[in-house]
């Protein structure tokens, strides 16, 4: 029998209750006690545990972004700043203190997401494997390892440290295996974090289909471009570089910026899901007022970015519109005020071209640029680049990165952290509010954000030091 989307809407909502209060309450429990309200919704069938994976109000709309916030693509005006709420205002000046005592939506969220992923993992134990079911048996498997995998990697670039050979044994994420709400809390290392994320993905890869019929489902593709997102962080750039050669040679989509599929005068410039080619696994993320796309944003675009575009590069209008004598953010691939946070091919066309630059791969990184930018520049005015000076190359890769992603997912900010690491590239991060000035050192602790207070109090984890 088909699964009931309301069922299944509620049965995230007690997750997200069940979370909250895991201290006191059992989800399990909540779950029978609506099972006389809702005849029978407790997962038992590969369906039901397909369209838990399909709800995409929660798994494909609410991914973590704060991190965001925190970077050198936008600024404040100082009336904006004090209009801001508290956790925007604080994480805009790097706060040591940044929920005011609240819940923090990016680790709930996040959670839930997780929670629901182990549910199916758990239930699948249950199901009768045979000869019928095999195909999508492997398929809800391995999307749910994806997803949770997805979810790893985002908090870990939040919560964490940066991923070195000096953080291995540091405080990682609260790794969460099964579905058991009331199991004790406690923080993994950083390498033991990245170890679940790399095997549940590389185990994905092989459970996903080649190709799916809709861009809020991953395939194989999907799977190794997360691979290569997690190796770039990791800095091992041979395997980044081989993921991220996989992806593309399984998708490799662009999205031409002079074709008639984008409205340089629409709302939203760029096709909307289902529609652009580009996306390889479509997401979005929980809404920041400061960094979103929507008309009345409070964050403008910082200038040294803008100025970055030149005249006939189709990114600095598509991107940007004029507002209030400053730019605003409209470049958004979500088609949505919530700013696109899943994989498209220009990221992983840009991961393939730094992992290539740095291992040597020279030609190819070129190959990899020239690709990209001649989808983005106005027909006929671009001239192909033949960089051969790997630091150049890597520089103006790094730049381009920059141009292309700058409010995508929290890439930005997970780009300052990584390259934070290399003298060559560490920057200081300076606000001016109210004729204070406000700075963030390269690898401050800072970068870390803290974990919210209501998980401190009920689990009694171990804090990220401010």
């Amino acid at each position: 029998m088909k699964t009931n989307k309301i069922k299944i809407r509620l049965f995230h909502f007690l997750i997200m209750i069940g979370i909250l209060f895991s201290g006191s309450c059992d989800l399990e429990d909540k779950w029978l006690d609506e099972k006389s309200k809702l005849s029978d919704v407790r997962p038992t069938t590969l369906e039901d545990f397909q369209a838990i994976l399909d709800d995409d109000t929660w798994v494909n709309n609410k991914f973590p972004g704060i991190g965001l916030t925190g970077t050198d693509n936008y600024f404040l005006t100082d009336q904006n700043y004090n209009g801001a709420e508290l956790l925007l205002k604080n994480s805009y000046i790097w706060a040591k203190d940044i929920y005011g005592g609240n819940m923090a939506s990016d680790w709930n969220t996040a959670y839930v997401l997780i929670e629901s992923t182990n549910i199916v993992l758990d239930g699948l134990k249950k199901v009768e494997r045979t000869s019928a079911n095999n195909f999508d048996y492997d398929r809800v498997k391995a999307t749910a390892l994806f997803l949770r995998s997805f979810m790893y990697y985002i908090l870990s670039q939040t919560y964490c440290q940066t991923y070195s050979p000096d953080h291995l044994n540091l405080p990682g994420l609260v790794l969460r295996e099964n579905s058991d709400v009331n199991q004790k809390s406690v923080r993994s290392t950083i390498a033991q974090t990245y170890e679940r994320i790399v095997q549940d993905l590389k185990s994905a890869v092989d459970g996903l289909p080649a190709t799916t019929p809709y861009q809020m489902r991953p395939a194989k593709f999907s799977a190794n471009a997360l691979l290569a997102k997690v190796y770039l962080a990791m800095e091992d750039y041979v395997q980044a570089y081989s993921y991220s050669s996989a992806a593309l040679q399984q998708f490799s989509a662009l999205l031409d910026f002079n074709s008639s599929q984008v409205s340089p005068t629409s709302s939203f410039r760029f096709p909307n899901y289902p529609n652009n080619p580009e996306i390889q696994f479509y997401a979005r993320q929980n809404l920041y007022r400061t960094v979103s796309a929507q008309s009345n944003s409070q964050g403008y675009v910082d200038s040294t970015l803008y100025n970055m575009y030149e005249l006939n590069d189709l990114r600095r209008s598509l991107f940007f519109v004029a507002r209030n004598g400053f730019y605003q953010f409209r470049g958004n691939y979500a088609a949505s005020n919530n700013n696109f946070a899943g994989i498209a091919t220009n990221e992983i066309l840009l991961i393939h071209a730094e992992a290539g630059a740095r291992i040597g791969k020279i030609e190819e990184a070129n190959n990899d640029l020239n690709l990209l930018l001649k989808n983005r520049y106005r027909t006929g005015t671009f001239v192909s680049l033949n960089i051969n000076d790997p630091e150049t190359l890597l520089f103006k890769i790094l730049q381009e990165r920059r141009k292309e992603l700058p409010f995508t997912g929290q890439l930005r900010w997970e780009d300052l952290r990584r390259l934070n690491k290399d003298p060559r590239f560490a920057k200081t991060l300076i606000r001016n509010i109210d004729g204070v000035k406000y700075e963030l050192a390269p690898n401050d602790k800072r970068y870390v954000f803290p974990i919210p207070d209501n998980e401190i109090r009920l689990s009694g984890i171990e804090q990220n030091e401010r």
